[in-house]
């Protein structure tokens, strides 16, 4: 089978993981994986050097149709059979170019978790009907796409996937780098610095924990983005620029996970399936994590392996942070039962099979 990947930015986000993960995968087992994009990035770069087709064309709302028609061609000159498009724009660019080129079939996948206005409402009613699939990564997902006026027979919900490591492999190393002695309590969080996020919050949750207890903690963040320099300012401000790690991006996030007593997610909205949170997991790293999106799919739905609190509720998150520092046997526990979690709900091949299957 013959599938193109179609996103507008190629960049290093957790999308980006998700294709990536399905290329290697598909690919792995004889299929003929091609990417389309219209702004280069991390994932662009990393397709292109193992040797995948790569196709850059301009995309946009107002040259949707222009766009159609370039992606038709390309299809057909090389027989793609699917074409896997990861947004709302991307979706109408590939179900716009079926008026060109009819063999091909469109699969969608939504990553967001975002209540549209009524433009895209009038156009998921338009448009999804002519979807071949529809993949909601949560359940809260599959829910509001229903409400954004996505035909609900075509919905299909499949998780997010990593590759089951199985065990927990600690490591302090990565903390003592940053001069954090073996006795201090480590927490991380990988995250833009973008409102949606929650980073303040973060913030503000450390603070209301400082105030709970005598224990040394840090916590790293690991991401880069548009507020990095303000929540910096912030931090100095409250007072917890020595409890606050920031990294910027990082190509070493498992060292830092093998290193973490607790992962924490503090985003207020926007998250479906979040690739980072899978990773704590699948280090087997407790979780303390906000209520939206699919966090709780992840921390408590079947097998509990953390906390999921109200986002802005900073005594509630500083309270869980504090009952799993204190708790070695609840931290323990949590841990084992996120390895477990990640080999029977979250096993990245299981799930690539999964997306598969809706191709055909």
């Amino acid at each position: 089978m013959n599938i193109l990947y179609l996103i507008n930015y190629a960049g290093k986000a957790g999308t980006e993981k998700y294709v990536l993960n399905l290329m290697h995968i598909l690919a792995g087992q004889g299929e003929t994986c091609h990417l389309a994009y219209n702004v280069p990035g991390q994932l662009s770069e990393t397709v292109s050097s193992e040797g995948f087709a790569c196709f850059r064309f301009e995309m946009s709302t107002k040259k949707a149709l222009s766009a159609a028609k370039k992606l038709a061609g390309y299809c057909r000159e090389n027989k793609i059979d699917v074409i896997h498009a990861q947004y709302p724009m991307e979706n109408v660019i590939a179900i716009l170019s079926r008026l060109f080129y009819r063999k091909v079939k469109v699969v969608y996948t939504s990553h967001l978790t975002i209540y549209q206005n009524t433009k895209w409402k009038i156009l998921n009613r338009l448009f999804t009907p002519f979807d071949h699939r529809i993949i909601a990564v949560c359940r809260q997902g599959a829910d509001i796409m229903v409400s954004n006026g996505v035909k609900k027979d075509r919905i299909q919900v499949v998780y997010n996937g990593v590759e089951p490591k199985r065990e927990r492999v600690y490591d302090r190393s990565f903390a003592r780098d940053f001069g954090v002695n073996d006795d201090t309590f480590v927490m991380s969080i990988m995250a833009r610095y973008a409102p949606e996020k929650g980073l303040p919050f973060l913030l503000a949750s450390l603070a209301k924990l400082r105030r709970k207890t005598d224990k040394p903690f840090v916590c790293f963040i690991a991401g880069d983005g548009e507020e990095f320099d303000d929540f910096a300012v912030m931090s100095t401000n409250s007072g917890m620029s020595d409890r606050v790690i920031q990294l910027g991006f990082r190509r070493d996030s498992d060292r830092m996970l093998k290193a973490s007593d607790l992962y924490l997610n503090t985003s207020s909205k926007n998250e479906a399936m979040s690739f980072a949170i899978l990773e704590a997991m699948n280090a087997g790293v407790p979780l303390v994590v906000t209520d939206v999106g699919g966090n709780r799919d992840l921390a408590e739905t079947h097998t509990v392996c953390g906390r999921v609190l109200k986002f802005g509720d900073s005594d509630g998150f500083s309270d869980a942070m504090l009952e799993l520092m204190e708790n070695d046997t609840l931290r323990a526990e949590y841990s084992a039962n996120a390895l477990k979690k990640v080999s029977e709900e979250f096993d990245l091949r299981k799930l690539a099979l999964d997306v598969f299957e809706t191709y055909k």
